[in-house]
């Protein structure tokens, strides 16, 4: 075991991979070195459920990069919670165990690590003090329709801390709530919907931690299809993607790490797009039959890699 020390922080303890130590009674296990980006704090699992605290400092980071890569971290000053594939089941296994059911959706839900958002460093701006909305359901690639009362099952996928919400997907998942496996999702929908007539409009503030080729907000129609998306590349790229008459642009570039605020307008039948305050574009699509409803999250195709996104603020009308 090795200890360092970080600016003023409490020692660090480094636990060899494998390695075991008891605390209170209880063994906690290392399974790996874990480098915290500054906007969350992640966690390194132990016996059972429970979680052990690290920093989601700079200097932390700095100073782990220094050490073997076959480390983990096994203590500092706060809490945190695991974000890597890593440290969650397997979807083959959800499978097998029948965690998860395919062809239908499943109700029981599938529960997964805390996420400990840094609230102070990512509610900033004109979104921060919006609550989210409490008239939503998610969708995510085992069940499509989740009420708000059952969040609590699907921590996995999705989860809220403070004003912010947490998308998040593993590598290997894809959908199998019916037959379209490349549907992987999690996203939240609005339970406001229209058909062409009056505007209706969405913003919130999106924080990009590990991008996902997927689509991360769409004007979806029920009969329709979506009217417009804004994706997202494996890069960091925020793309404009309309469904007809225009070529897609992108309209910000390597927003890893970064924040931004999206702003759409949409009339059943036209819309408009704005980046941080200015509108990046227009357009329409022809919605003749069912509703509109605004999306959000992450869409995509069977998962290459873990995705995580924050959503902060979220409001619609």
């Amino acid at each position: 075991m090795t200890s360092i020390s970080v600016l003023a922080a409490e020692p660090i303890t480094i636990l060899p991979l494998g390695d075991s130590i008891t605390e209170g009674g209880k063994a906690f296990v290392c399974y790996r070195q874990v480098l915290i980006p500054d906007f969350f704090a992640a966690a390194v699992p132990i016996a059972g459920d429970r979680t052990c605290p690290v920093s989601g400092t700079r200097e932390v980071v700095e100073a782990l990069k220094k050490l073997d890569s076959k480390s983990s971290i096994r203590k500092t000053r706060r809490r945190a919670t695991d974000l890597s594939a890593m440290h969650a089941r397997s979807f083959k296994s959800l499978l097998a165990d029948g965690k998860v059911i395919a062809g239908k959706n499943t109700t029981t839900g599938v529960k997964g690590s805390k996420i400990d958002v840094n609230n102070k460093l990512v509610e900033m701006g004109s979104n921060a003090k919006n609550l989210i909305p409490k008239d939503i359901a998610i969708h995510t690639l085992c069940n499509s329709v989740i009420p708000r009362k059952n969040f609590g099952k699907w921590t996995r996928w999705y989860q809220e801390d403070g004003n912010t919400q947490v998308f998040r997907l593993f590598k290997g998942e894809h959908n199998v709530r019916n037959e379209r496996p490349g549907a992987a999702r999690v996203e939240s929908f609005s339970r406001l919907k229209w058909q062409r007539g009056d505007w209706r409009q969405w913003e919130g503030t999106y924080t990009i931690l590990k991008p996902h080729g997927c689509a991360i907000f769409q004007a979806k129609n029920n009969k329709n299809d979506w009217g417009v998306m804004i994706n997202l590349s494996d890069n960091g790229d925020i793309t404009l993607n309309h469904r007809r008459h225009q070529k897609d642009e992108v309209i910000a570039k390597n927003m890893t790490g970064k924040s931004f605020d999206l702003k759409v307008r949409d009339n059943g039948h036209d819309y408009e797009v704005f980046l941080n305050g200015k509108k990046v574009g227009t357009g329409y699509y022809a919605r003749p039959e069912g509703h509109t409803s605004f999306r959000w999250g992450m869409y995509g195709k069977t998962i290459k890699h873990d995705a995580l996104i924050f959503v902060t603020g979220a409001k619609f009308n």
